[in-house]
């Protein structure tokens, strides 16, 4: 069973936030505020296609916490951070700026800015965790809204007008480096016709964990929620669904009372919008699983959102009452994936792609890659 241990989102909570809602929907201009992250849908044989008609990028799938921040200036002209999930809970982040570009003082901070990234722990040689915001995406930089532009012009304002003044800035005031909260980095991307060099180089060394890929469209312009030009793969055995959870324990010898101390069914729902949920599955664990996770506090999964993946060979291995197995917590989530997703996923599983058949795509997608180019010349 994977438990990776998933950050949580640095910062201190901010209690009234709906001054930060409204400044982000009016950055984005939304009509109401709503998460505005993209989000992507499951790899099928279809997409093999659809990596051959347009060219994306493609990334390793950190095993993390998603995690956009809002960049602002108040009025004493200090920067001010914001961070916001996909629970839209704010954290106000302490010690970080982000200077504005070819200011050799560092004072002038970007304001009016939302940038999008996923928060990993790294562990380092010395066997230290180290907490690293990773940035693959920018929505808006000084106001000036960039979602309706290809992902190639939005990651040159997010490595030009974001993150290169910041790294300047330390590099030229190495004693700011202890007091950052956490890095800041960009996230490495590749063409898809490198899917090898991600595979064989770029994964095996991470210091996260990884569950997957994520191709994102280099022409596309940002979607604000679900988007069919951000695609992620998993393996077949690494496809999860976020269920919420309902604990069935058996009844004592107590006419009335429930037997905490025994192995409850555990009920996994899909969400269906609102408030509604409807039963799917229940959770393959084994007893020893049970008690060894669980057993000391048997209530503490009741009503939570968490994580599964999809294994048919362990349920069979040990004659679970089903494939789907406990991966982690997601109390970062208000609500467990909604039906379509879990159809998406479901498709997923069915019409899996594997490693082997990525690769070997690999040689269509450059020949339609240099083809796109040739054109353009």
């Amino acid at each position: 069973m994977n438990h990776s241990i998933v950050p949580n989102i640095p910062g201190i909570p901010v209690t009234d936030d709906t001054w930060l809602r409204e400044k982000v929907a009016s950055l984005l201009h939304m009509k109401k505020y709503r998460f505005p992250g993209a989000q992507p849908v499951s790899f099928g044989t279809a997409e093999l296609d659809e990596l051959e008609r347009e060219d994306y990028f493609v990334a390793e799938k950190s095993d993390g916490i998603r995690c956009l921040a809002l960049l602002l200036v108040n009025e004493r002209k200090e920067q001010e951070v914001y961070l916001f999930d996909r629970k839209s809970n704010f954290h106000m982040v302490n010690n970080l700026q982000f200077p504005i570009p070819n200011d050799p003082s560092f004072r002038k901070c970007l304001t009016d800015t939302i940038i999008d990234g996923e928060f990993v722990l790294d562990k380092e040689p010395d066997g230290s965790m180290k907490l690293r915001f990773l940035l693959f995406d920018c929505l808006v930089v000084f106001g000036r809204m960039l979602i309706t532009r290809d992902l190639n012009k939005r990651l040159g304002y997010l490595k030009g007008e974001v993150i290169k003044p910041h790294q300047n800035m330390l590099r030229k005031n190495p004693h700011m480096v202890h007091r950052q909260p956490f890095t800041v980095e960009f996230k490495e991307q590749q063409f898809t016709y490198h899917l090898d060099l991600v595979f064989n180089e770029i994964i095996p060394n991470l210091k996260h964990g990884n569950d997957g890929l994520i191709f994102t469209s280099v022409v596309a312009p940002y979607s604000l929620g679900t988007s069919n030009k951000m695609i992620k793969w998993k393996p077949a055995n690494e496809n999860s669904v976020d269920f919420k959870v309902h604990l069935r324990f058996p009844g004592s010898s107590l006419p009335g009372v429930l037997d905490y101390n025994a192995k409850p069914r555990i009920d996994l729902y899909v969400w269906q919008g609102g408030q509604d949920y409807k039963l799917f599955d229940q959770l393959g664990i084994t007893d020893q699983e049970w008690r060894k996770l669980f057993g000391d506090k048997p209530k503490q999964l009741e009503g939570r959102i968490i994580e599964c993946n999809y294994d048919p060979d362990l349920q069979r291995d040990y004659n679970l009452p089903s494939p789907w197995r406990f991966m982690r917590y997601r109390d970062d989530k208000p609500d467990g994936n909604h039906q379509s997703t879990v159809d998406s996923v479901l498709t997923s599983i069915r019409d899996a792609v594997t490693k082997e058949e990525l690769i070997e795509h690999i040689p269509r997608i450059r020949t339609a890659w240099e083809q796109r180019k040739k054109a353009k010349e």
